[in-house]
């Protein structure tokens, strides 16, 4: 049986406890199992270090990275996480996928976020297609299930090299439809809660569904060292006369310059935007 653990931010080095997550059924999402998680608490260690900046953390190892050889043409990512050299095929669900798969390129101005499959050998793969070329991260995040039953949690990282033309249009916070915004910029090395607005274009509220059972999946870059933010909504969206607001919970490490990628569901199409912030 598979246990959903809640969307929380994991301080790293530290055990927490991990409670599956209870709310609205994600009808509009045809990709969700959130209605077959258990209320059922689970420990989830999270491992040091284990930041995305590393392919190496705690025994954890992401390996055997492929990626598409050209930009433009469909193909394939795949890659394989062992622990202490045998292949990792027990995983406890976070936002109702055993993995997160991000593959973004060194200047954050290309960002994909996949589910790729297990197969039963333990590689991990999905389809892929890159809009450009260059030096991509490619970063897993997991927790994998240890034998007492409990859990540990990672982020492991590392890049590989696609052929083509750089050039590529860079998304931004508006997409034409969706407008996404900080109420104010997040402090380094503090807790806290910042409000993210989502709008039209007129700067009304939103019709905003799920993701993965949560009303929005925020992940942030820092541009100096390639760390990963996996951030997470504190309750559900507010409307108001500036759009549609969630509350989050974040921590940045330190002061710099990061890039968040906001991803929502609005009337039933998920969109992605591009948020650089000076922190």
């Amino acid at each position: 049986m598979r246990v959903g653990i809640a969307a929380v931010v994991l301080t790293l080095g530290l055990a927490i406890t991990l409670i599956a997550c209870g709310g609205e059924p994600e009808a509009a999402d045809p990709t969700s199992n959130a209605g077959g998680s258990t209320n059922v608490a689970t420990v989830v260690t999270a491992i040091k270090g284990a930041d995305g900046t590393s392919a190496t953390a705690g025994g954890y190892t992401l390996g055997d990275v492929s990626l598409p050889t050209e930009a433009g043409i469909p193909g394939k990512v795949s890659f394989t996480i062992t622990k202490d050299g045998d292949p990792v095929t027990d995983y406890i669900e976070e936002q109702t996928k055993d993995l997160h798969l991000y593959v973004v390129r060194d200047d954050l101005e290309v960002f994909r976020h996949l589910h790729p499959t297990l197969g039963d050998g333990g590689e991990w793969s999905g389809d892929l297609t890159l809009p450009a070329g260059g030096t991509y991260r490619v970063v897993v995040e997991f927790a994998a299930r240890t034998p007492d039953g409990k859990g540990e949690q990672a982020m492991l990282g590392t890049t590989a090299k696609v052929a083509g033309a750089s050039e590529v249009d860079v998304p931004g916070s508006d997409d034409g439809t969706v407008i996404a915004a900080l109420e104010e910029t997040p402090k380094p090395g503090i807790d806290q809660e910042i409000g993210v607005l989502i709008s039209d274009p007129a700067g009304k509220p939103v019709n905003l569904g799920t993701y993965l059972g949560v009303y929005a999946h925020v992940t942030a870059f820092s541009r100096e060292t390639g760390e990963v933010i996996h951030l997470h909504p504190l309750g559900g969206p507010e409307n108001g006369e500036d759009g549609t607001r969630l509350g989050i919970h974040v921590k940045p490490p330190k002061a710099g310059d990061y890039v968040f990628f906001v991803q929502v569901r609005v009337d039933g199409m998920i969109h992605t935007l591009r948020l650089p912030v000076t922190v």
